[in-house]
C-alpha cells in the first residue's frame, strides 16, 4: 500500500477517465498509449499520477548487427 507523502495516511489507486474515455499516456516507439494512474489519499485528497510500470523490455536495436565490419588498413585520401 503506498502511503500519502503529505499526511501518511492510506491512498487509493484510481484511473483518470474523462467523457471521452482513459486519460493516456503518449507511448513511444516500442510500446502504445497507456493508461495513467493516480495515488489518492483518503484523509487529505492529495493525488499523485503515475504512469504504468512497463515490465517487458522492447528488444534491443539491431542497428549494429546490419552495419558490416570493415576489415583491413582504412582508406586513405590522396593528396591534392
Amino acid at each position: 500500500m503506498i502511503r500519502c507523502p503529505k499526511c501518511d495516511n492510506e491512498t487509493r489507486t484510481s484511473g483518470l477517465v474523462t467523457a471521452q474515455g482513459d486519460v493516456m499516456l503518449a507511448g513511444t516507439i516500442g510500446t502504445g498509449p497507456q493508461p495513467i494512474l493516480a495515488q489518492v489519499c483518503t484523509a487529505c485528497g492529495y493525488i499523485e499520477l503515475y504512469a504504468p510500470l512497463q515490465l517487458d523490455q522492447p528488444e534491443p536495436s539491431r542497428r549494429a548487427e546490419e552495419i558490416p565490419e570493415r576489415s583491413g588498413a582504412p582508406e586513405t585520401i590522396p593528396a591534392a
